[in-house]
C-alpha cells in the first residue's frame, strides 16, 4: 500500500483486478469512490473501473480489501455498496451515446467495482478554458441536443443523474458530450447517514437536493442542474448556491448577462431551469426541449386594465408556477371559465397569472388580443420543434451508423486478435512438439547408446582378458622403415604378448612395444585393436621416422 489520495489508499499500478483488468492510473476521486485508468488483459483495450470507497466511512487493509472503518459504519458501508451496484445494474441497461457505457459490475475486495468504456475527450469545464473565448450558439446546440435525449431516455427509466456539473460532462474529441459520474448512489448513502456535503455542488445542486428526503426531487432536480452549466458556459459566472438564492438571489438572469450573444430563447429557457422553486422550472424533456431551441421566449401577456378589487369574502388566487403557464387561446379561457364555476377558481388558479384574477370579460379581451402572437409563436415553436426533431434524428442516425462503424470495426479487429491468437497458439502448439519430438529422440538415442555400453560390458566382462590368447600374424606396410613388409608372429597369453611388451584389453584394445629391425632395440610401437579373429592398427620405429599400418589375424 503506497499512494495515498486524500486519506485513502489506491490500488497501486500494475495491481490486476478479477484476474482481467491492470490498474494503469488514477484519474479522479469523489467522496464515494475512486475511478482508475486500466488495461482489459484479454482484449488490449482501455477500460474504466470505479472502486466503491467511501471516505467518510471506509478504510482499506492490507490486503487491498475496502471495508468500515468500524462496526458503527458497517451498515451505511453495506448500504452503500448495494446502492452502488444498483446504480451500475442500471446504467449497464442505457445504450446512449451521451450515456457512459457500463459493461460489468462485480464485487471484489469487500467493495464493488464498476467497468465502464474509457471516454478519451476533455471535462466541460476544461473544454469552456480551452476554448479562451464564449462558445458559440451552434457549439452548445450541439451539446445540449444529445444531452436532452440522454436525459429523457434516463427519466423515462425513472432515473436521475443528481449530479450534472461542467466537470461531470465529458467532450470527446468529435464534440460529442457524454454524461459521467451518477450521484444515485451517493445520494441514497447520503439519506441514510444524513451526510450531504458529499452529493452537493455549490452552484448546481438545487434547493430539493440539500434536503434528506429526496421525494421533492426529479427530472427538474437534473434540469437545474443542466441550467446551472448551460449558464456557466454563457456567462462565464457560477450560478449563486441555491440556498442563499431563497431569500436574496443575486444571480443576474441569463437573458440579461448573455444578452446579444445567443437566442433569446435559449438564455430563457436556462433562466427557467435555474428557478430556485422546482415547480416553475420545466417539469420533463419534452417541455425542456422547445424552450431550448425556440428563437424567442413565449410570450408574457399582462392586462391592460387594472383588475377590479374582488370582495373580502373571495379567496385569493395564489401565483403559479412559472413555465407551466400555457399559451392563452379563446377556447382555453371559455374552459377556464367553466372550471373555476365548477371548482370554486382552484382549478383556474393553477394556470392564471400572478396577482387578482381579472374579470371573465377581460380575461377574453387579452385572449383575443394575445391571440394573433401566441398564434405566431405557436408556429415559431412548432417549426423549431421540427427542426430540432430533424436535427435530432439525423444525429442519431449518424450516431446509429458512427456506431455500427466502431462496432464494425471492433469485431473485425475482434476477429483478427482471435485469428492471430489462434496462429500464435498453433505455432505455439506444434513448436513444443517439435521440442518433445526433438527431446524424445535424443532420450531415446542416448537409451539406445547406454544399452549398447552396457551390453559392450557385459560382454568384455563375459570374455575377460584371455578372450585373446592364442597365436596372431602381424602383417606391416611401412615408409622410410629399412623393410617396407614385413610379416611376423606374435602370441598372447593371459592378454599379454608374449614376444613383447604389452597388454591387450578385454575390448582387444592394446599397445606393443617391439623391437626394431633396423636397431634392434625396442622402439617399435603398435597400438591397435583385435576384434574377434583379426585386427588393425598403426606403428611408428626410429625416432617417428618409419610409420604405417598393419594387420593383425589370428592363427590359432
Amino acid at each position: 500500500m503506497e499512494k495515498v489520495l486524500d486519506d485513502r489508499v489506491v490500488l497501486p499500478v500494475n495491481t490486476v483486478l478479477d484476474g482481467s483488468y491492470r490498474i494503469v492510473r488514477v484519474v479522479g476521486s469523489g467522496g464515494f469512490g475512486i475511478t482508475y485508468e486500466a488495461e482489459d488483459i484479454r482484449l488490449h483495450a482501455k477500460v474504466a473501473i470505479k472502486e466503491y470507497y467511501p471516505h467518510d466511512f471506509g478504510d482499506r487493509d492490507a490486503t487491498m480489501s475496502v471495508k468500515p472503518k468500524s462496526d458503527r459504519h458497517k451498515e451505511t458501508f453495506d448500504w452503500g455498496r448495494a446502492s452502488f451496484l444498483q446504480e451500475a445494474r442500471t446504467l449497464a441497461r442505457f445504450e446512449h451515446p451521451s450515456i457512459v457505457r457500463v459493461s460489468r459490475v462485480y464485487e471484489a475486495n469487500s467493495t464493488a467495482y464498476m467497468v465502464m468504456r474509457f471516454e478519451q475527450g476533455q471535462s466541460f469545464e476544461d473544454w469552456l478554458k480551452g476554448l479562451g473565448r464564449p462558445p458559440t450558439q451552434d457549439e452548445l446546440d450541439a451539446i445540449v441536443a444529445p444531452l436532452l435525449d440522454a436525459l429523457q431516455m434516463m427519466h423515462a427509466a425513472n432515473f436521475l443523474h443528481r449530479d450534472i456539473a461542467p466537470d461531470n460532462v465529458i467532450i470527446r474529441p468529435d464534440g460529442t458530450p457524454v454524461l459521467l459520474d451518477f450521484g444515485a448512489a451517493r445520494r441514497a448513502v447520503a439519506e441514510r447517514s444524513h451526510a450531504l456535503t458529499g452529493i452537493v455542488k455549490a452552484g448546481y445542486s438545487p434547493q430539493e437536493q440539500y434536503a434528506t428526503d429526496s421525494r421533492l426531487q426529479g427530472p427538474w432536480s437534473d434540469f437545474y442542474a443542466l441550467g446551472g452549466t448551460l449558464y456557466r458556459a454563457v456567462t462565464g459566472r457560477i450560478p449563486e448556491e441555491a440556498t442563499l438564492r431563497v431569500s436574496d438571489d443575486r444571480t443576474p438572469p441569463a437573458a440579461e448577462a448573455a444578452k446579444g450573444r445567443y437566442r433569446p430563447g435559449f438564455l430563457a429557457a436556462i433562466d427557467a431551469c435555474l428557478k430556485v422553486k422546482y415547480a416553475e422550472r420545466p417539469q420533463s424533456v419534452a417541455q425542456l426541449r422547445p424552450m431550448l431551441f425556440a428563437a424567442t421566449p413565449p410570450p408574457k401577456v399582462a392586462p391592460k386594465s387594472k383588475p377590479r378589487s374582488q370582495p373580502k369574502s373571495q379567496s385569493r388566487v395564489e401565483a403559479p408556477a412559472a413555465g407551466m403557464a400555457g399559451r392563452w387561446s379563446l377556447a382555453i379561457v371559455a374552459l377556464l371559465v367553466v372550471l373555476a364555476g365548477a371548482y370554486g377558481g382552484y382549478e383556474f388558479s393553477r394556470w392564471s397569472a400572478k396577482g387578482p384574477v381579472p374579470p371573465v370579460a377581460e380575461i377574453g379581451k387579452q385572449a383575443k388580443d394575445a391571440a394573433p402572437a401566441a398564434a405566431k409563436t405557436e408556429l415559431g415553436e412548432q417549426e423549431a420543434r421540427r427542426q430540432a426533431e430533424a436535427a435530432a434524428a439525423k444525429r442519431k442516425a449518424d450516431e446509429e451508423e458512427a456506431a455500427r462503424v466502431q462496432a464494425e470495426a471492433r469485431r473485425k479487429a475482434e476477429l483478427g486478435e482471435q485469428e492471430a491468437r489462434r496462429q500464435a497458439e498453433a505455432a505455439a502448439a506444434k513448436r513444443k512438439a517439435d521440442e518433445e519430438e526433438a527431446a524424445r529422440a535424443q532420450a531415446e538415442t542416448r537409451r539406445k547408446a547406454e544399452l549398447a555400453e552396457q551390453e559392450r560390458r557385459r560382454r568384455e566382462a563375459s570374455l575377460g582378458t584371455a578372450a585373446f590368447d592364442g597365436v596372431w600374424e602381424i602383417t606391416r606396410v611401412g615408409t622410410n622403415c629399412a623393410t617396407q613388409s614385413h610379416v611376423f608372429g606374435v602370441t598372447i597369453e593371459n592378454g599379454t604378448f608374449a614376444q613383447g611388451f604389452g597388454t591387450v584389453s578385454p575390448s582387444g584394445e592394446f599397445k606393443l612395444l617391439g623391437r626394431s629391425l633396423n636397431t634392434g632395440r625396442r622402439d617399435l610401437n603398435y597400438t591397435g585393436k583385435l576384434s574377434g579373429a583379426s585386427g588393425s592398427g598403426t606403428f611408428q620405429a626410429d625416432g617417428g621416422n618409419c610409420t604405417g599400418t598393419f594387420t593383425a589375424k589370428r592363427r590359432g
